[in-house]
């Protein structure tokens, strides 16, 4: 689930996402992205029953200045921005008290 601020960031947005999503077929992966305009956090909820809660969105690896610098393309060495992410089952959002 995800929401957007404006109809340029969700069209931009979508486009990835929906690229994300044809390449997760050949895996036999389905991804569903819904929109809802009353939510703040982003979640991502797995057909086991886990949820994933990210308080700041997606974008919480700062760009590179380059895309040709060294770790622009590994995660573990790009700047990030601080966020609480939680990873629970069920339900309920208590972040794993259930």
């Amino acid at each position: 689930m995800t929401c957007f601020e404006n109809q340029i960031e969700k069209d931009e947005a979508m486009s990835k996402l929906f690229t994300i999503a044809e390449s997760l077929k050949q895996f036999d992966v389905v991804l569903e992205i819904k929109e809802n305009s009353a939510l703040h956090d982003r979640e991502i909820r797995l057909s086991n029953g886990w949820r994933i809660k990210i308080g700041r969105g997606f974008d919480i690896y700062q760009r590179p200045d380059d895309w040709f610098q060294i770790g622009a393309n590994d995660l573990d060495l790009r700047p990030c921005l601080e966020t609480m992410v939680d990873i629970y089952r069920g339900d309920e959002t208590n972040s794993g008290k259930d």
